[in-house]
């Protein structure tokens, strides 16, 4: 794994999605489309190994998603630890701002989705499974984040949180095709809503808020070698860190931090 540092300073700007007064339906809007190229493409294919490792050290088999929005790829990859590990994962989908359209849909697939509001720095005693985060641990700021991960080691749960973006020339000026790629694929996104149409093909409001997202999230990304160093400093005996990459056939690397506690 390449840990030479970002020639880019990390830029905390601000996110669409993540402001309280985004109207739920346009944060809606960006979500699900979010979890319907994750699905479709199969981008977090590669973490259904890292996964399976944290479920080994976890005290049972469930998944307690943080920052799930419109569901992420958690329902896919549930399918692919049975078929690959034979791992039966309870999964529970959770989101500061939950989806409601989501969670009924959710349902159908046999997923959890909690409707009431779940922060990742204020993650409920409660939910004790293993946490994930899929492009969600950008959303906080480097000791934020450090504390998403510190709590769960504090806990005593397994932990994992990937990147699909980076902070790299290259991963910025990608960013560029995003309302291209907004148009070809919203014909994809169930439920195909006017509302949708009308916000992507009449008025380009979600291919424009997608894109500027999309573009944050690579500036705010965590680096390998950041995580790295978040990682060390937390480190304490009966609990391990690793930061790496995955990646699955065909698929772009994926980065990935994992903690576990060690038996």
């Amino acid at each position: 794994m390449d840990d030479t540092p970002s020639l880019l300073p990390r830029l905390h700007l601000f996110e669409f999605t993540d402001q309280t007064w985004v109207p739920d339906a346009l944060r809606d809007l960006v979500t699900d489309y979010l979890h319907t190229i994750s699905t479709r493409l199969g981008i977090f294919d590669a973490a259904t190994e890292i996964l399976a490792r944290g479920l080994n050290a976890a005290q049972g088999p469930e998944l307690v998603d943080l920052g799930s929005g419109g569901r992420g790829p958690l329902p896919r990859l549930r399918q692919l630890l049975a078929e690959k590990h034979g791992i039966d994962a309870r999964v529970v989908l959770t989101d500061k701002f939950p989806n409601a359209q989501a969670a009924e849909r959710a349902r159908a697939e046999g997923v959890q989705y909690l409707e009431r509001s779940v922060d990742a720095l204020q993650v409920p005693a409660g939910l004790r499974g293993m946490r994930t985060l899929f492009n969600a641990l950008h959303h906080f700021r480097p000791d934020e984040a450090r504390a998403v991960l510190e709590d769960a080691q504090a806990r005593g749960v397994p932990i994992a949180a990937f990147e699909t973006v980076r902070r790299t020339p290259p991963a910025i000026l990608s960013m560029l095709l995003v309302p291209l790629l907004v148009l070809l694929f919203t014909p994809m996104v169930k439920p195909l809503t006017p509302l949708r149409l009308l916000l992507t093909y009449v008025v380009p409001v979600a291919p424009l808020v997608i894109f500027w997202d999309g573009l944050v999230s690579a500036l705010r990304t965590h680096q390998p070698d950041e995580l790295r160093r978040m990682t060390e400093a937390l480190a304490r005996e009966g609990y391990t860190w690793e930061v790496g990459e995955a990646k699955a056939p065909g698929k772009a690397a994926i980065t990935y931090v994992l903690g576990r506690p060690t038996r």
